[in-house]
């Protein structure tokens, strides 16, 4: 039977503070499985998903919600953002209107800023502008992670509240996202897509040099999978955001 995890503490909530490995300070759980592929485990995926991003956001007051799907759409490894935010029930144009809007549903936005060499420009600067005209109460910043480990690939998400750095997974650091460049909360939710030769070499224990070991690499069936990600991430976002979203 397929196990879905919260995090390698059970239900507890952990910190992790700076150390060697650079992270931040904040909260990070870590949500793991071993299959996607039955309908009822990725609704239980899902249902543990919205109750961490219940339990991070407990102390901000939800009025207005920016989604932010991060990567680049045209490579499968990088889609899971933009994928991910093409499917949330945007509603911020109705309030905006004040057209009548049901009352299970909260005012959200979201975009896909895609990648500096689509567009030319940071994508952390192009969500700061939205979020200074759009003045959300709350970011959520969706995007693809490198892993240090193959098994991990398509098989965890991490969810943290400090945000995050676009590209820094394979080494192309960019301005970061996050509450000190927003003004606002962010929550990251990431998902491990693509791994590298040499973390597999080591994996594996084989310290022999190869060339092209800092090639990166994704699963064959990367298609499917991500369209299993991006339904797991969607539906969860939707139920979180809007309280009447199943029933709708």
């Amino acid at each position: 039977m397929t196990k879905v995890k919260r995090s390698d503490l059970a239900d507890e909530w952990f910190k992790v503070f700076e150390n060697d490995m650079k992270y931040q300070m904040g909260d990070y759980v870590t949500l793991s499985f071993e299959s996607m592929e039955d309908a009822k485990i990725r609704s239980l995926i899902s249902t543990n998903l919205v109750e961490i991003l219940d339990k991070m956001c407990e102390d901000i007051i939800l009025s207005k919600i920016l989604v932010v799907g991060l990567g680049n759409e045209d490579m499968i490894s990088d889609s899971i953002g933009p994928k991910t935010v093409s499917e949330i029930l945007v509603s911020a144009h109705l309030f905006e209107l004040e057209k009548k809007v049901h009352p299970g549903l909260n005012n959200c936005a979201a975009i896909a800023p895609k990648v500096m060499g689509q567009t030319g420009l940071e994508s952390a600067k192009i969500v700061q502008a939205i979020a200074d005209f759009y003045k959300p109460s709350c970011v959520i910043v969706i995007d693809a992670l490198a892993s240090d480990s193959f098994s991990r690939i398509n098989r965890a998400v991490q969810i943290s509240n400090i945000g995050i750095i676009p590209g820094s997974g394979v080494g192309n650091h960019r301005l970061a996202i996050n509450e000190n460049t927003l003004h606002v909360p962010v929550i990251s939710i990431g998902i491990a897509t693509v791994t590298t030769i040499r973390s597999i070499l080591k994996e594996i224990k084989i310290d022999e040099d190869y060339d092209h070991n800092d090639c990166i690499i994704t699963p064959r069936d990367m298609d499917m999978e991500c369209r299993r990600i991006v339904s797991i991430l969607s539906f969860a976002l939707n139920c979180f955001i809007h309280p009447a979203y199943e029933e709708m």
